[in-house]
């Protein structure tokens, strides 16, 4: 029987100590029991599965020298437990829209297109490494959209992921919706990507194509939901 998880998330924002949130508009989100649909299904043998919900309520992430904004709420889960005694993690799914590339000062009137029109949408690939207290490691692919690139022009592939590592920058106990949960700022700003493939137009890998892995970088902030199957 599936039961909500409450206590233990005040502790998991103790562990990583308080820090005010930063000044900004936030994603709009809802929490419900929605946010468990796409739940990695426990492992025969499985001691122990936790399902860990991340919605973003805002961020960005930056691709060699293109940027996108999240500008929706963006819905990342995973799940973790002890298997045979082992420790395991499985990534279930992202859910959110696609995401423009944008020029400028993120978030403020100073934010525009980027005049390539380019969207990305990010996809899990299943991939994730068990961590302390949620998985520490999620594999991504991102599939670019535009004019002129084809449908299948991709970084990462189910094969071989973009691996994002995040790690938590500040954390507080927060109530969204009437339900307890932690706020936390994770970001990760060490990794890598590969070549884009697939893709009808050279300017992809131009752009956004392989760089070293500090080119990169990634931060949101997540409201955190877990359950205990």
């Amino acid at each position: 029987m599936r039961r909500v998880i409450t206590t233990g998330l005040a502790t998991l924002a103790l562990t990583f100590g308080f820090a005010a949130a930063p000044a900004g508009a936030a994603n709009p989100y809802t929490p419900s029991e929605e946010d468990f649909a796409d739940c990695p299904p426990r492992p025969a043998n499985a001691s122990e599965w936790k399902c860990f919900v991340m919605t973003a309520l805002d961020g960005q992430f930056r691709l060699k020298n293109m940027k996108v904004r999240i500008n929706h709420a963006v819905r990342l889960t995973v799940a973790q437990g002890k298997v045979d005694g082992q420790s395991v993690a499985k990534a279930g799914s992202i859910r959110g829209e696609a995401m423009p590339f944008v020029l400028g000062v993120l978030g403020t009137p100073l934010e525009v297109p980027d005049p390539t029109g380019w969207k990305i949408d990010i996809e899990a690939t299943g991939q994730a490494s068990p961590g302390i207290l949620f998985p520490s490691k999620i594999g991504l692919k991102a599939r670019i959209i535009g004019d002129g690139l084809g449908d299948n022009c991709w970084i990462g592939s189910n094969a071989a992921p973009v691996v994002v590592a995040p790690r938590i920058q500040w954390s507080i106990p927060s109530i969204e919706g009437g339900l307890l949960m932690v706020k936390a700022k994770v970001y990760d700003d060490v990794f890598a990507i590969d070549w884009a493939t697939g893709c009808e137009s050279p300017l992809v890998n131009t752009l956004i194509g392989a760089a070293n892995a500090t080119s990169n970088h990634f931060d949101a902030t997540w409201a955190i939901r877990h359950k205990t199957f």
